[in-house]
């Protein structure tokens, strides 16, 4: 999640070996980046997480921050609503689809599409990085 320009963005990128345009679910059906799902997890870092901040952890982004509890708190005074964009590319052509997503997580608009260059090379070099 960023701040702009006074604004709440959350930034998704995925990759799927077709051209899907799906976005995780949460246990209550709420699509990711949904008004629903982020006032959901925006009570769960204020009122749980914020004591946490600073200490050690094994979470993929490491400890948290009281800038992140920050956002997550400007979240809840937004009730919930921040903009969503989702970058989807298809792993086997290089097609890139950028979408903006509404309140319900639902595609409001198509912001960007195009191929990657060279895609076939690139993934090449990525492939032999992680053997």
């Amino acid at each position: 999640m960023t701040k702009k320009d006074g604004r709440l963005a959350e930034w998704e990128a995925k990759g799927n070996n077709r051209d899907s345009t799906s976005v995780a679910l949460d246990i209550n059906g709420n699509r990711q980046g949904s008004r629903a799902k982020n006032r959901s997890r925006a009570r769960l870092m204020t009122e749980d997480k914020a004591r946490k901040v600073g200490l050690p952890s094994n979470r993929q982004g490491g400890p948290y921050t009281a800038e992140e509890i920050d956002l997550w708190g400007e979240v809840i005074r937004k009730q919930g609503n921040k903009q969503h964009i989702s970058v989807h590319t298809n792993t086997d052509t290089g097609r890139v689809r950028v979408f903006e997503r509404d309140a319900d997580g639902n595609i409001a608009q198509t912001l960007d599409e195009f191929e990657l260059e060279n895609f076939n090379e690139l993934k090449q070099v990525i492939g032999e990085a992680f053997k």
